[in-house]
Order: C-alpha cells, then sequence, then structure tokens
C-alpha cells in the first residue's frame, strides 16, 4: 500500500520530530504498535529499526526537499509544470494504464509518485538556477571554451562497401533518403528514414562523428563511411559548424544551465550553503552527519573567489618579501608559497545544476 511521497515526508517528518524530542504522549517508550503473543513491539524499537535500515537516506531525502521548499520562487506553478508534463507522458504512452506499466518496469513507482519526483527536479533546477552567473561574461566564457554545437544527421548502414556505393548510385539516380533507409538500412533508426537525433562530439563513432563535421548542410557524404559497425551512407543535416553567439544565444544558455544542474559539485553545492543558512538542528546522535558532506561542498569557495584570494595571498606575500631585510628575503618567500600552497583551498566546484 503506497501513499505519495509528499504524503508519505510529511507523515515521517512528523513522526521523526516528535520521536526525538521525547515530549509526546502518544510516542511514549512503552507505546506498542504491536504484539505478537507476549511480545510487544514499542514505538521506539520500530523506529530504531527503521533508523537502522533506511534512516540515513530517509532524513537525508527528507531535509533535502524541505530546504527546496523553502527556497523555490513558486511551488505551485512548479508542481503545475510536474502535472502537466507527467500528463504529456501518459497520453503519449497510450494512457494511465500503459503508462502504470512502464513506471512498473523502470522501478519509479506509481504515476502520482512519480509526479512528485519530477516536482522535486523541477525544486531543484530552481533553486540552483537562482545561483547560476548568468551574466553577459560567464555565457560569453562558456560559449568559448564550453558549448558544442549539436549536430545532427540521416544514414543507411549496411554490411559491404559495394552495397553502400549501390546506395549512393541510387541516390544520384534521384531516389529519397528516407525511402532507401526504409528498405535498406540495417541500424534501428530504419523506421523513421534513418534519422539520428542530435548529437554533440564524441557520442558518437570517430569516424562517423568526422564524416559528419566535414559534410555540407543538406548533402550526402560522396562516399561510403566504415566503422565498427559496417558502412554508413550519410547525410548530413547539421555539421555542428559553430555560430556567432548573438544567432544562437538561447541555445547556449540551455545548455549552459544544463551543464550546471548536471555539475554535482555546483548543484549540491548550492544546497549545502542553503542546508546551513537555515540553520539545521538534528537531535538524534547517531543521524547528525546525513547531509554533512553538502555542507561542505557549501562552504567551499568559488573558482573566482579562490582565484581573488590567491591573488591577494600573492600580492600580500610580494609586499612582505619587499619589506623584508635582503639576507632574509629568500627564504621567508619559500616558506610564504609552501604555506600558500598547503592552505591554498582545492578548487573542486566548477562554478557559474535536480
Amino acid at each position: 500500500m503506497k501513499k505519495s511521497l509528499l504524503k508519505l515526508s510529511t507523515i515521517a517528518l512528523t513522526a521523526a520530530t516528535l520521536l526525538t524530542s521525547g515530549a509526546s504522549v502518544a510516542f511514549a517508550q512503552d507505546d506498542a504498535i504491536a504484539t505478537i503473543g507476549e511480545t510487544t513491539i514499542t514505538q521506539d524499537q520500530f523506529y530504531e529499526a527503521m533508523k537502522n535500515l533506511s534512516g540515513e537516506v530517509t532524513l537525508r531525502t527528507m531535509i533535502l526537499e524541505e530546504v527546496l521548499k523553502q527556497n523555490v520562487e513558486d511551488a505551485e506553478a512548479l508542481q503545475t509544470a510536474a502535472d502537466e508534463e507527467v500528463q504529456a507522458q501518459v497520453e503519449e504512452a497510450g494512457g494511465e494504464e500503459a503508462f502504470d506499466q512502464l513506471l512498473a518496469y523502470q522501478q519509479l513507482g506509481t504515476i502520482e509518485e512519480y509526479t512528485y519526483q519530477v516536482f522535486v527536479r523541477n525544486m531543484f533546477q530552481n533553486v540552483v538556477e537562482q545561483h547560476i552567473d548568468m551574466s553577459d561574461e560567464a555565457i560569453q566564457t562558456y560559449y568559448d571554451e564550453s558549448y558544442q554545437t549539436p549536430m545532427e544527421a540521416q544514414h543507411i548502414l549496411v554490411e559491404t562497401e559495394e552495397e553502400a556505393q549501390n546506395v549512393l548510385t541510387r541516390l544520384e539516380e534521384g531516389e529519397e533518403f528516407d525511402a532507401l533507409a526504409q528498405e535498406l538500412s540495417l541500424d534501428s533508426t530504419a523506421a523513421n528514414g534513418g534519422l539520428l537525433g542530435e548529437f554533440t562530439e564524441g557520442q558518437m563513432v570517430p569516424e562517423f562523428e568526422e564524416a559528419v563535421k566535414n559534410g555540407t548542410n543538406g548533402e550526402v557524404v560522396p562516399e561510403p563511411v566504415e566503422s565498427e559497425y559496417g558502412f554508413h551512407v550519410i547525410k548530413v543535416l547539421n555539421n555542428g559548424e559553430k555560430q556567432p553567439l548573438d544567432e544562437i544565444r538561447d541555445e547556449v544558455v540551455e545548455q549552459y544551465k544544463l551543464s550546471k544542474f548536471a555539475d554535482s559539485t555546483f548543484a549540491y553545492g548550492v544546497v549545502g550553503r542553503l542546508i546551513e543558512e537555515a540553520g539545521l538542528t538534528i537531535n538524534d546522535e547517531d543521524l547528525q552527519g546525513v547531509v554533512d558532506d553538502l555542507i561542505e561542498l557549501g562552504q567551499e569557495p568559488a573558482e573566482e573567489e579562490a582565484a581573488s584570494t590567491e591573488g591577494e595571498s600573492a600580492e600580500g606575500e610580494s609586499a612582505a618579501s619587499e619589506e623584508a631585510p635582503a639576507e632574509e628575503s629568500a627564504t621567508e618567500e619559500s616558506a610564504a608559497e609552501e604555506s600558500a600552497t598547503e592552505e591554498a583551498p582545492a578548487e573542486e566546484e566548477t562554478e557559474s545544476a535536480e
């Protein structure tokens, strides 16, 4: 018998609060929740058993969800978005029964539970996005150093080079690429005319990717491309040539934000700072360390802050070195450099997501 995660979390939070406070008659030590013959299972025994079984994971999840709820901009709008997203997936799957089977196969719970998971994801992204550096400078840096233009292509996969050459001949004679893919391609994309979804560098075998990069948009690569899978006849739809930032800014911004959501050091560092700022108190000493790793992530300085601190430190060392007597200068400068190396914080975060 399953309840929604939202209801379950609320009930569990209330229970945990009362159990740790020891102030409620309803949860007194000798209060029985089950009796088996002469044996009684008390609330405290049950709590200890549940804590040992999954206490850390459960409490950690509840803390994360609560801090997200306290920091989202519009929880109601995010819940509505989750409802609409899941409903669209239900319709696409062919109804609730089919979608229930899909969720069961992927072990994602009921539709209600899955909807709550989507809501939590929406909250996570909303909270993290509030802390992403969205300045023009940050966007430009991401575009220059990290942005990858998605590539797109159609292909027909056959076993031999002779078959591939035959496909090219038929294309030159005017036959449609989609129709030939459906007729001849050994790839699972054949039914869709050989159309591949968008992909970025490193997601395809090197030979295929290189052919797409060097091809012309809208044209078929003139020679078959051999890979470990066979021979490909490729039609280039988008060769991934980088367009000017002002023409694709929305795409760049979207990819930039997704990269931050996926950067667990950055994203959970944000959550860790919010947990610390919220003033978390855990009364059960066995569970007191459940989010210490997140709080530690949140305490680490951002990359730009670390760089600034190191720069100021270097300037201070330089000034001290100049003021020191000549015979002691070299020794003190060396010691200062060793100290700076030992004390400088590790730049583990990739700063600007759940």
